[in-house]
């Protein structure tokens, strides 16, 4: 249903770098990837707009199905070549230079789109502006909009918006309007969507991205040893006469595992997700559980780096296990076994877990922003 172009044709001279500033390394992406990987991972038809000299680099770091068309002499030709490869109804047009633009932001230009035949994310101009002439003048600022992209477009339309380039147009929806009357939705709004232009401008970004890159989370979870249960620990099943008590399947294990996870993501507990007041929830298996934890993981835009997690357990042995359990929640996590290391304890016959009337488990857990 929707298309982004996305416009990385330029030079990007007043970065200083001696080459093309979308092509500069954050977190082992370029540039561009940060304005690219949103659209993409909504579905979009991707065009990607860059310089012959570029596209062999830009290649390497896109799936095959997003569409490369070189720029021409100005943005406007760039977005026109764009537009010519568009197939979906409905198109946005964005710089790849803005390279904080999110979900949130495409969500409500979308809904913009719905409302409006074009529309433009933008923020109001809080600062006074002056004009200049033989005197300074005031202008007021309750009349003013900062135009940002993505601009969104029936496609049809801003492609025969496109078909004569209007050399006074400054944006997409100054060209749309040289042809259309129809009514601009502003998209307002109050994010970051900062265009990458300077030096400085790629360093504060790179010290965001870094600052975001590493979460941990930890859990403890400790669960009652009853008869007439099965003993089930990071999703395999250990033979004892004794087994956990709990709502679900009680393997403490995997939610030890689960829940770090979700303190990492600052998504609160497991209770939050499957409370056990909930009938749907009874002896459910708590692979399901992690694997619902590890979506919303990687809707964040994480994956595990490494996990520690210690059963406490006087007994049984568990020594004959730890290789099947790593296995297990490697696969559960999508996660190289050597990064899931796994321990037992005993509590050296004290308390409740010595005296085996329970059975705990920690869990300590590093993830990494990126694919």
């Amino acid at each position: 249903m929707y298309a982004c172009v996305l416009v990385a044709a330029g030079s990007g001279t007043r970065a200083n770098l001696g080459y093309n500033k979308l092509r500069y390394l954050v977190n082992q992406k370029p540039l561009f990837w940060y304005a690219f990987k949103p659209f993409y991972d909504r579905n979009y038809e991707m065009v990607l707009v860059v310089n012959p000299e570029d596209e062999t680099f830009i290649r390497s770091y896109v799936p095959n199905d997003v569409k490369i068309v070189y720029g021409g002499k100005t943005r406007a030709e760039s977005v026109k070549n764009g537009l010519q490869q568009v197939t979906e109804p409905y198109v946005m047009i964005h710089d790849a230079a803005r390279v904080y633009i999110d979900e949130t932001l495409i969500d409500q230009v979308e809904n913009g789109l719905a409302i409006h035949q074009a529309c433009v994310l933008s923020k109001r101009v809080t600062n006074t502006i002056y004009a200049k002439d033989e005197s300074l003048k005031v202008l007021d600022r309750r009349f003013l909009y900062e135009a940002e992209t993505p601009q969104a477009f029936i496609t049809a339309e801003i492609k025969k918006a496109y078909e004569v380039i209007n050399p006074q147009s400054t944006d997409d929806i100054s060209q749309y309007q040289m042809v259309y009357n129809h009514e601009v939705g502003l998209v307002l709004h109050e994010q970051n969507n900062s265009k990458i232009t300077y030096q400085k401008d790629i360093e504060q970004f790179e010290k965001e991205v870094e600052n975001y890159m590493f979460k941990i989370g930890h859990s403890y979870d400790i669960h009652a040893l009853v008869e007439g249960r099965k003993l089930i620990l990071g999703g395999i099943e250990i033979p004892f006469q004794l087994g956990l008590l709990g709502h679900s399947d009680a393997d403490v294990l995997l939610h030890a595992v689960a829940e770090s996870i979700l303190g990492a993501l600052g998504l609160g507990d497991l209770g939050t997700f499957f409370p056990d007041t909930e009938k749907k929830f009874k002896d459910m298996d708590s692979k399901i559980i992690v694997s619902d934890v590890v979506k919303m993981m990687k809707n964040k835009g994480y994956k595990v780096s490494n996990i520690d997690c210690t059963i406490f357990a006087e007994k049984p042995k568990l020594a004959p296990f730890i290789g099947d359990i790593k296995q297990s929640i490697s696969h559960l996590l999508d996660a190289p076994v050597e990064a899931i290391n796994v321990k037992a304890a005993t509590n050296e016959k004290l308390d409740s877990i010595g005296n085996l009337k329970a059975m705990a488990a920690s869990a300590t857990v590093l993830l990494i922003k990126g694919e």
